[in-house]
């Protein structure tokens, strides 16, 4: 029984791992051409002054 247990176990890190790309690409991106790292999402990264956090107020 604990065999059957460790073996569905096993079965089922693996098509997680599957599905998650760790084998590599992950079966929802399959015909897609990949984006290289520096191409993403350039237009919302801002830079400004550091601001300091305000502190949290406790009611009462």
């Amino acid at each position: 029984m604990r065999f059957i247990f460790l073996l569905v176990l096993l079965a089922n890190v693996a098509v997680l791992a599957y599905g998650q790309g760790f084998m590599g690409p992950p079966p929802s991106e399959q015909g897609r051409t990949p984006r290289l790292l520096s191409e993403r999402n350039q237009h919302v990264v801002q830079f400004g002054e550091a601001k300091l956090a305000q502190p949290l107020r406790t009611p009462g």
